[in-house]
């Protein structure tokens, strides 16, 4: 259950971010996870409502935007959906490897005083 180890991060980045600007809570986390990540949500949201007790952010809100998988066909440019077994361009039918989003697990925004 790698959730715990990327919660764990988060919050020491949280942390370090927090004291860097003289934050005395934090309100709000926000995280970009693409759907090609293998990150699973609700395990993602148990660890972070455990690991965040005595910290800064005890009382924030963990905030997640889940982002599209999408590929660019190199043969005709089209810009599409893909999912773990279609790839195929959807306008010409070609195979595309040129990933452009769904890969992301980002820390978007840190919100608080």
């Amino acid at each position: 259950m790698h959730e715990i180890s990327i919660i764990q991060e988060v919050m020491n980045i949280t942390q370090k971010t927090a004291a860097e600007n003289n934050m005395k809570r934090v309100d709000k986390i926000t995280l970009k996870i693409g759907e090609l990540s293998g990150v699973m949500i609700d395990p993602l949201v148990f660890a972070f409502s455990i690991i965040r007790q005595g910290t800064l952010a005890e009382t924030s809100k963990l905030e997640v935007i889940k982002v599209d998988a999408r590929a660019k066909c190199d043969t005709c440019n089209t810009i599409f959906k893909i999912d773990y077994s279609n790839k195929l361009c959807p306008a010409c039918n070609k195979f595309s490897n040129n990933i452009i989003s769904g890969y992301e697990l980002n820390i978007e925004t840190i919100e608080g005083e």
